[in-house]
């Protein structure tokens, strides 16, 4: 009707938890504080922004015929898996905090906040990877742009900046600018795809044989593919992050039709891309290509020349500015309702004017702008470890590839998540079941299975061979995973303290001034 304005979703009443040990307090607290703002094709947005990173496809693509082998293996026994199994702890607890709010009511207060800090680590960084395909993408454009270490740094920090800019804004003009991205998003994909097209009716021939089957194969020992696998299933992670912004939705639907487009969408882009670029360039080209935005824009460029390759670039700088906001305000969500829950300083719970967390969202950026720092401007300048630009890069691919590990071990906690739910409480998890349980079962075994294979994979696969070969990798890529976890754990106990001698010392204040009221957030 006319005039009536829609109530937002509440969630689920507080009794559906009854014999789940206590509820947290920020399931009922953000729905009551912070506006519910997103519909479908946000969550959806937030989705892509998350997963789809067309950086992915180059290195994938290297691999020939056999990439789609390993995409369709992945999305179907990994990230179809997975978004089931999120759909199935979203429909359980549709509250802000995603996999800190699930794995507290399956394990228990302590296994959640370690797992949050496992997962929002690799995300909070990660804003430095997607400001660095920002550099990648202007260095495409003109090979002079951004050559020293030092100017890609620069460049990074800047990007970060704009970032906490645009992600303390209004939680709806921060959602538009993210649309906007997915949309332009959407005509990079239509220009690629269209790129492919028009270059065989043209007459050209696929540069990569599609139709030998022998390129397909999966392939094991020195020279084999297997490595693919992990680079898929690596990339598909991230489906669960919108779900931190569960409390802040309009309708409940929206939490698991997300996970259907978003997980559609994310598939189908990928396997575009990966065909476009094995159709106009081949696989030889993109193993021989340093940069994977010059060849995103060169498969463009070669069909529709030089304003097509502009238009892409413009479609391609769009997203990957976005990106790191929507990281931002993602895993912002899971310092916030950590704050809202007492694991960490309240400090990181106030909200300005716009209902946002805003010191959590800036406290983010700064930590990621000063391992920025660290990599791109002082690394380069430590002469002890041969040359500076070879030690750059080992020192990011280590980093990386270990913060992804962190990250994939973070990721195998929804899948046991929900056999624990099924296991303890079979009564009640059968009333909030949406996924039928013989398919449940299968994607509980299928994607924790994929994802301690990609462990495995990622510690015997050197990112970089020629410069750090398979028997030093492991040991450097194992190394500075335990000391991340430690780091993790030291984390959790340190921040947990604080907020514990917090919560004691306005006890006491209270207790002694019984006449004084302030608010607690």
């Amino acid at each position: 009707m006319a005039g009536v304005r829609e109530q937002p979703f509440q969630g689920p009443p507080s009794s559906h938890l009854s014999g789940l040990g206590p509820s947290l307090p920020s399931a009922s607290y953000v729905p009551r504080t912070m506006p519910a703002v997103l519909g479908t094709g946000d969550l959806t947005s937030l989705f892509l922004l998350n997963v789809f990173w067309v950086t992915n496809v180059t290195p994938l693509a290297a691999g020939g015929s056999a990439s789609f082998t390993y995409w369709l293996l992945g999305g179907l026994l990994f990230f179809v898996p997975c978004s089931l199994v999120v759909a199935q702890l979203a429909a359980c607890f549709p509250h802000e905090g995603s996999i800190y709010a699930w794995t507290h009511y399956a394990l228990g207060r302590g296994w959640a906040f370690f797992v949050g800090v496992c997962a929002w680590l690799p995300g909070v960084l990660s804003m430095v990877n997607a400001a660095a395909a920002f550099v990648s993408c202007l260095q495409a454009l003109n090979a002079h742009w951004l050559i020293p270490s030092w100017q890609q740094g620069l460049a990074i920090v800047v990007i970060l900046g704009v970032t906490a800019f645009l992600s303390t804004r209004r939680t709806r003009v921060v959602q538009l600018l993210c649309n906007a991205a997915v949309l332009g998003m959407l005509l990079a994909t239509v220009l690629i795809g269209g790129a492919a097209l028009f270059w065989l009716l043209q007459g050209h021939p696929p540069v990569t044989k599609l139709a030998d089957a022998a390129g397909w194969r999966i392939l094991t020992g020195p020279q084999g593919n297997l490595a693919l696998l992990g680079s898929v299933v690596l990339a598909l992670m991230g489906s669960d992050m919108p779900l931190a912004l569960a409390g802040e939705v309009r309708q409940r639907k929206a939490l698991l039709r997300h996970l259907t487009w978003g997980t559609i969408l994310t598939l189908l882009g990928y396997l575009l891309f990966t065909w476009a670029l094995l159709v106009v360039q081949g696989a030889g080209v993109a193993a021989q290509t340093v940069n994977p935005m010059s060849l995103l824009l060169a498969t463009v460029t070669t069909v529709f020349g030089k304003a097509g390759g502009e238009v892409m670039a413009v479609c391609l700088l769009l997203y990957f500015l976005l990106i790191p906001v929507a990281l931002n305000v993602c895993f912002a969500r899971l310092v916030l309702v950590a704050a809202i829950d007492g694991r960490i300083s309240v400090w990181f719970a106030r909200l300005n004017v716009e209902r946002v967390p805003v010191r959590a969202l800036v406290t983010q950026v700064v930590i990621a702008t000063v391992f920025a720092a660290i990599l791109y401007l002082l690394v380069p300048q430590i002469g002890l470890f041969g040359d500076p630009a070879s030690f750059t890069s080992e020192a990011y691919n280590v980093l990386g590839a270990s913060l992804l590990l962190v990250w994939a071990i973070s990721f195998l906690f929804p899948f046991v998540d929900v056999a624990v739910l099924a296991l303890r409480h079979p009564r009640w998890f059968a009333r909030w079941r949406v996924v039928p349980r013989p398919l449940l079962a299968f994607s509980i075994v299928a994607g924790s299975g994929l994802c301690l294979a990609t462990i495995i994979i990622t510690l015997c696969n050197s990112f970089i061979p020629t410069l750090l070969p398979n028997g030093t990798w492991w040991w450097l890529v194992g190394g500075m995973t335990v000391i991340w976890l430690v780091c993790c754990l030291i984390g959790s106990m340190l921040t947990t303290g604080q907020a514990a001698w917090e919560q004691m010392t306005e006890l006491t204040t209270t207790t002694t001034s019984p006449n004084t009221q302030e608010e607690q957030f």
